[in-house]
This record gives structure tokens, C-alpha cells and sequence, in this order.
């Protein structure tokens, strides 16, 4: 309970940050041509945890207004603000438009330095505005997890192996039941938590794996698809998949034989997607990734579709073994499965789930107790987004949850569930 009242505190007090110097740079923690992600600690007079260190993302959509900055970039905080919480999920804590401050500034890369400020004509200089996120920061992720760890010939531990898919697997459960598709699922999305579990030999086990970067995210229907608009070979609408391998075959196959169709008859069309098998087919290619180190079938999807049809065709044959060694024969199996051509021979997202972790004893009870009491919470107060009327951080105090109730079970699943 205490933990779930400190989040809800903290996520209050954050959703009334609208200053870039209220937050103070450690170090850079990576940088891209669209934006920089920076380690930083809150310095607002009045917060509880001014060592907390968190990610702040600063965007370069520079020469844009408030409103064209926020829809350049409005996958990056928009699904995750009205997401349900989720332990598996990161947590999105505020975002605002607000100048590029000194605290900032020596920390962008070159480029973006020198556009941070306007100078005018006349010798006067102004700094120039972008949009921050703030979320919480984990240390690692998989990728490096994997390769500082478990470089090959190495084999990652089974109950490692589970406690991945299990966790990973109740995010994009989450995801399903919100008709939301991540479409970017890989290794470096993944921020895991560790600790140690026996001196002596360093070993590791993870904690808690974490779903970042909703950028290429897509909202889905009720049964689960979305729409895109196609015209001369071009998709208008819709942010593209980030992960290509990971994008299950039917989608590849819809999408590429639409765009091909286009390009001969020149004209608009829309085309209907079926994410109903996704989340199980991109649960399956991780796991190969992680067991394997490679994806199940090499090369995919370019190895295995048509240029002429945009077509994705490949059989059982195709699909990587996985040796006894790394994994349980039952699990290699259900992976195989997991990344079927045909939709239709796929299991469920929650068979592979029970597969790996039959129990649910890998999805920590506690954390997952802590972020069910704040959903409960957010739900009965107004959403701590930038599209509200701020608070004065000064006047939030730390209130008392409600009676605690039953977490929610996960529905059945089936095919239109998925």
C-alpha cells in the first residue's frame, strides 16, 4: 500500500512540472536524430525523492508551435498517458512544452545545440522551445543484458528464459485488452531489473521486465485491426512497424500485396489489418532471440516474400530448431508454434504464457499488487496529463488509498481476443 501511495504522489507532483529546469542532467543516455534521452533528478522545492533519478526525453521537433511540437510527436505520450497501468508497462509520468535552459543545453548533441537558440537581427538571442517527457528509468535492457551475460556459447537460464516470456507476455496481454498494438517489440525495448542471487558467483535473475517506446504503436478496433490508407505504393495514414521481424506474416502479406495492387492501379485504397495473432507471433520471435539468438526463420520477412506479390509464404522446415539443451522440449515446441505461417496453428497468447510460467509465480505479486492499487486510484482521480489544468505541486499531499480489491484476472482468450 505504501508504495502505491508514493507512486500516486509521484506521479501527481510530476504531472505538475511544466520547467525544464525543475530537472537536473547526470549524463546523456542516448541520442537519435528526432530527440535525446537524459538521466535527471527532480529538483522542484518539495519533492520527496529529489535523488530519484528518471528518463527525460527531450524531442527536436524545433520551428514547430506548441500544438504541431505535441502532434509530431504524438504517439510518444499519448497512449501511454491514457494506458492503465501496468508493472510490466514504464511509467509515463508528465509531458510540456518549454524552453531549452542552460541545465539542458551543453548536454544535446552538436546539431541540436546550435539550433537551441534564435538569434535575431538585431543581436538579441532567445532560446528556443521543444517538448520533454518524463518517465521512470531503468538501467539496463535485454540487449545488453543478454550480450554482457549470456554472449554465446553461453545458454540463458530456463527460469530466466520464463520469467521473460511471462512478464513481456502479460504487457502485450495488457496491451490486447486496451486495443493497443506496441508494432516495435525488440531486445533494446525491453529494460529489465536484476539483483543478485548468490554472491559468490554473481548470479543474476531478473526482477521485472519493462515495455518501453509506444512510438510506432496504433490503436486497434474492437476486434482487434486497424486501417491503413494506401495511394501509389504510399502509406498515408497510420506511424509505420518499427521491428519488421517481428511483424507476424499476415500482416506482411495484407499490407504488401495492398501496396503492390496500388502501384499498378494507382490509386487510393484501404486496406483492413488483423492484429488478432500478433502479440503470440512477436512473444514467439523474442523468445528465439533470446533461447537462439537469432530469429526463427533467417532473414525473415525479406527471405521469405514474394517481390512481386508482397506475399510471405514459409513452412515448419523454415523455422529454426531450438537443442535440448537450451530449452525444455515442451517450451521449444510451443515457440515453434508461437511463430506459425498460418495464424490459425498458432496457440494463445495466455497458452504460451502458461507454457513458460504455469503458476504465474514469475510475475512478481507485490509490484503488481503496488500498480493495480494506483490504477485504482487513477481511475477515480482526473488524469495527470499535460492536457489538464496544472496543479501547484506545492498543495498535492500524499492521500490514502481506497480499500484494497481483488486484482482483475485476464479474460479467456481466443482468437479475437488475442
Amino acid at each position: 500500500m505504501k508504495v502505491a501511495q508514493d507512486e500516486l504522489f509521484e506521479q501527481r507532483f510530476m504531472s505538475a512540472c511544466r520547467r525544464s529546469d525543475e530537472f537536473q542532467v547526470s549524463r546523456m543516455l542516448g541520442s537519435a536524430s528526432d530527440g535525446m534521452v537524459a538521466l535527471v533528478s527532480c529538483t522542484t522545492p518539495g519533492f520527496m525523492w529529489p535523488h530519484k533519478q528518471y528518463a527525460l526525453k527531450v524531442c527536436f521537433n524545433f520551428g514547430l508551435d506548441s500544438d504541431e511540437a505535441r502532434n509530431a510527436f504524438i504517439n510518444e505520450f499519448a497512449e501511454l498517458a491514457k494506458l492503465p497501468p501496468h508493472p510490466n508497462i514504464v511509467r509515463f509520468l508528465c509531458e510540456f512544452i518549454d524552453e531549452i535552459n542552460d541545465n539542458i543545453r551543453p548536454h544535446l548533441p552538436e546539431f541540436a545545440r546550435e539550433s537551441s537558440i534564435i538569434r535575431h537581427q538585431d543581436g538579441t538571442q532567445i532560446n528556443r522551445k521543444t517538448q520533454y517527457f518524463v518517465m521512470e528509468h531503468i538501467d539496463m535492457n535485454l540487449s545488453r543484458l543478454l550480450v554482457s551475460r549470456f554472449a554465446p556459447p553461453s545458454i540463458v537460464p530456463h527460469r530466466m528464459v520464463a520469467t521473460i516470456i511471462s512478464q513481456v507476455g502479460s504487457a502485450l496481454q495488457h496491451l490486447d485488452h486496451h486495443r493497443l498494438a506496441h508494432r516495435d517489440l525488440k531486445l533494446d525495448n525491453i529494460l529489465v531489473e536484476t539483483r543478485v542471487v548468490d554472491e559468490s558467483t554473481n548470479e543474476i535473475e531478473i526482477t521485472r521486465c519493462v515495455l518501453i517506446d509506444f512510438a510506432c504503436s496504433c490503436r486497434l478496433s474492437d476486434d482487434m485491426k486497424s486501417i491503413v490508407v494506401l495511394d501509389r505504393g504510399r502509406v498515408l495514414s497510420s506511424p509505420m512497424w518499427g521491428n519488421q521481424a517481428h511483424i507476424a506474416p499476415e500482416l506482411h502479406s495484407s499490407l504488401g500485396s495492398a501496396l503492390a495492387s496500388t502501384r499498378i492501379a494507382r490509386g487510393r485504397q484501404e486496406v483492413e489489418l488483423d492484429y488478432s495473432r500478433q502479440s503470440v507471433f512477436e512473444l514467439g520471435v523474442l523468445g528465439f532471440e533470446i533461447v537462439n539468438g537469432d530469429l526463427p526463420v533467417s532473414g525473415y520477412p525479406g527471405s521469405v516474400i514474394s517481390q512481386s506479390t508482397g506475399m510471405i509464404q514459409y513452412g515448419d522446415d523454415h523455422i529454426a530448431r531450438i537443442s535440448p539443451d537450451q530449452l525444455g522440449e515442451e517450451q521449444a515446441s510451443m515457440l515453434r508454434r508461437a511463430v506459425s505461417c498460418d495464424p490459425s496453428r498458432r496457440p494463445s497468447l495466455d497458452e504460451l504464457i502458461r507454457c513458460f510460467d504455469p503458476t504465474g509465480e514469475l510475475s512478481d505479486p507485490l509490484v503488481a499488487s503496488a500498480f493495480n492499487e494506483r490504477s485504482l486510484q487513477q481511475q477515480e482521480s482526473q488524469p495527470p496529463t499535460s492536457m489538464t489544468q496544472p496543479q501547484d505541486p506545492r498543495s498535492i499531499q500524499p492521500q490514502q488509498p481506497p480499500p484494497r480489491r481483488p486484482r482483475p484476472q485476464p479474460q479467456p482468450r481466443g482468437m479475437s481476443l488475442l
